[in-house]
């Protein structure tokens, strides 16, 4: 059973907020959102997610509908191995928010 919701692309009106009361969710939004939809360019993507990363911070990622490189490939297979060495390097780690939040 879903216990978050993510509005998608992070619009949220008023009438929002009853209905996941009524659905008893949690909305869940992000601090950091790289633009791996929009941005061919892996090293701008990298650098609005990595910097300045810390504790607390929710990654906005995408496992679909992403930019391509010119190479063709996601963007984000570029990204996220620098990213997991840059969360390794910095003493952090990666959580999912079912585990982070009560």
């Amino acid at each position: 059973m879903p216990r978050f919701f993510r509005a998608p692309a992070g619009l949220r009106n008023p009438f929002l907020d009853p209905v996941l009361v009524r659905l008893k969710l949690r909305l869940a939004s992000w601090t950091r959102r790289g633009f791996d939809t929009v941005s061919a360019d892996a090293d701008a993507v990298f650098r609005r997610l990595a910097s300045p990363l810390k504790v607390g911070d929710i990654l906005l990622l995408h496992d679909g509908h992403a930019a391509h490189t010119r190479a063709g490939r996601p963007v984000i297979l570029e990204v996220l191995p620098r990213l997991l060495e840059t969360l390794s390097a910095r003493q952090l780690k990666s959580v999912t928010l079912r585990s982070a939040l009560p």
